[in-house]
């Protein structure tokens, strides 16, 4: 008996001290802490939440949604979406303000994108943006800015992200280290993503010392790899090799799981082109025993070719094929997102002012209908039943124009793309084109046109069937689709003859691109349709001269140039020079 109650009153004594504890404790200090530990040690930052997590009752319904806010922030950081989105709505249930209310909608903006959610996170940011429109605070509008510079990245367009990081640069000037070290990194990877790698190899480097000064090594070791990235895109993997160890083997530290897959999938074609198959094979399988999840589809992708090639090296062709039709699947997966992508980004970007106009003629339309109804309620009661007519017809013809407008953006959809190979259609493509080719004479840019023709495809039509064929023009249109910029417009002029409009580029960067298309092409494995046979190309080039005053002229030198490399033999670039007539 003695015993029991001297267990009770130690049990007593500890639970008094840790309340009067508790009540010491500055919460939105700890909670300071935590943020800024998950920018140095995402194990200590774990640890510090669930220690705080042993008194949330103290907290107050602020501090309550930014515990679960950096929650949300832990299972981001751990790639695990789904339960970061229920801990950042659990946040929202505490009634947050101000900073923190931002902050988890940013986060949210960044779950959505990594689940697919691509409509979703935009109503999320122009919600945001309309809510902090009126703040004095910059730190704010900054942070959004960031946020916004991402789902651009992930969309693809890269002149969009440049603008905008380099606006919250701008408007940053070096006050807030933080969002200063957000801003420099995204306006490298911008620079890469647009392969300006000069520029974005010395802006990395730049970035990884400004924030190794200031004590962000997260935003540190993402330079690290950026600068990696940059040398592994101009093909130097010797070189790229010991950068990507070092930010791998420092990611590790923050149990960064989507970065350390990335780098891994990096490594794993760096090993192969270095000859090093086994290191090749050893980091390839790591990724290859993910989950089948989104966010893993790129890098799985990756070491599937890498696996298909190892395979084929090793004589294994049964694998090598298993790999290969692996790596494809997911690639027509990654081509899919990618329409999703581009389609709600064309949403977003042309369709705004129309979504705006129609709210406000619909709220018109019920400001309209509520005074209606109320003065048919003071001039006879019995007008309700032609109140709630009216009410029933109007919703009814809403319901009708909504479904009208959606089926409308389907059918736009569908008449820009050509059915067969998923690219654009010759009229969309052109179109296009052309307000690309204004936008770069009033800029006086360069411009430049490549027009391919398979050769001889009618021969492989009517020796393998049409099926073949179609099987011809999906995989090429595959593989070139893997090289393009995202400023390039591909598209099927008809048949097998195909161009690419290339803004900004002058004439030796297409001939060059035209170049690795050729060769690209020629290498196709055409085993996988069925048959053996060898697919060419021949591509014609041509680029703006200062009297062109459309895009037309541009096309028939083009074509005049395919001509020509037709009549030299096929398989060849040709670019137009005024010698052809």
């Amino acid at each position: 008996m003695f015993k029991k109650l001297h267990y009770v009153l130690i049990t007593f004594l500890l639970l008094f001290s840790c309340a009067v504890g508790a009540d010491n404790v500055d919460y939105d200090k700890e909670l300071d802490t935590i943020e800024k530990s998950f920018q140095t040690d995402i194990s200590l930052a774990i640890e510090q939440i669930d220690t705080v997590l042993t008194y949330e009752s103290l907290l107050t319904l602020q501090q309550q949604s930014r515990l679960y806010g950096l929650i949300g922030a832990k299972f981001l950081y751990l790639g695990d979406f789904v339960e970061a989105d229920k801990m950042l709505d659990k946040a929202l249930l505490f009634n947050p303000n101000g900073v923190v209310l931002t902050d988890i909608y940013l986060l949210k903006i960044t779950v959505n994108i990594a689940l697919l959610n691509y409509q979703q996170a935009f109503s999320l940011l122009e919600e945001n943006f309309s809510r902090i429109e009126n703040y004095q605070d910059n730190s704010i509008k900054i942070k959004s800015y960031n946020r916004l510079t991402n789902v651009y990245l992930q969309l693809g367009a890269y002149d969009e992200m440049l603008r905008i990081s380099q606006l919250a640069l701008n408007l940053n000037q070096g006050t807030d280290p933080r969002n200063q070290c957000f801003s420099m990194l995204l306006i490298s990877v911008a620079h890469l993503k647009l392969q300006h790698f000069d520029q974005a190899e010395t802006l990395f480097t730049d970035t990884q010392s400004y924030c190794k000064d200031h004590d962000f090594p997260l935003i540190e070791i993402m330079s690290i790899k950026g600068q990696a990235n940059v040398l592994f895109d101009k093909g130097l993997y010797a070189e790229a090799e010991p950068l990507y160890l070092v930010a791998l083997e420092r990611y590790q530290k923050f149990q960064f799981e989507v970065e350390i897959n990335e780098i891994q999938s990096y490594l794993s074609s760096i090993y192969f082109h270095l000859g090093d198959y086994q290191q090749a094979d050893m980091f390839a399988q790591l990724i290859n025993a993910l989950p089948n999840k989104p966010s893993n589809m790129q890098v799985k992708k990756r070491v599937s070719e890498i696996l298909s090639l190892i395979a084929g090296k090793r004589g294994q062709f049964d694998k090598a094929y298993q790999y290969q039709v692996v790596a494809s699947a997911l690639g027509q997966q990654l081509l899919d997102e990618q329409k999703v992508k581009e389609n709600a980004y064309q949403m977003a970007r042309f369709n705004s002012v129309e979504k705006n106009r129609e709210n406000t003629s619909l709220i018109q339309d019920h400001e309209l209908l509520m005074k209606q109804k109320d003065l048919f309620m003071k001039e006879k009661s019995s007008s309700i039943m032609f109140s709630t007519l009216l009410v029933g017809l109007s919703v009814g013809l809403l319901l009708l124009l909504i479904s009208a407008w959606m089926q409308r953006n389907q059918f736009m959809k569908q008449a820009q793309r050509d059915g067969l190979t998923g690219i654009f259609n010759r009229r969309t493509g052109q179109e296009m084109a052309e307000n690309e080719f204004i936008q770069a004479q009033m800029l006086g840019e360069s411009f430049s046109v490549l027009l391919m023709d398979l050769d001889l495809f009618k021969n492989i039509n009517d020796q393998y069937g049409h099926a073949t064929g179609d099987w011809v023009l999906k995989k090429v249109t595959h593989v070139i689709g893997e090289m393009l910029k995202p400023t390039h417009i591909f598209t099927r002029m008809g048949g097998e003859e195909f161009a690419i409009f290339m803004p900004k580029q002058t004439e030796d960067i297409a001939v060059d691109f035209a170049e690795q298309i050729r060769d690209v092409i020629a290498n196709i494995n055409t085993r996988f349709s069925g048959h053996d046979f060898t697919v060419t190309v021949s591509c014609g080039v041509s680029s703006v001269d200062k009297d062109d005053l459309s895009l037309d002229p541009l096309i028939r030198r083009a074509d005049l140039a395919l001509y020509k490399a037709k009549h030299n033999g096929r398989n060849c670039v040709v670019c137009y020079n005024y010698t052809i007539k």
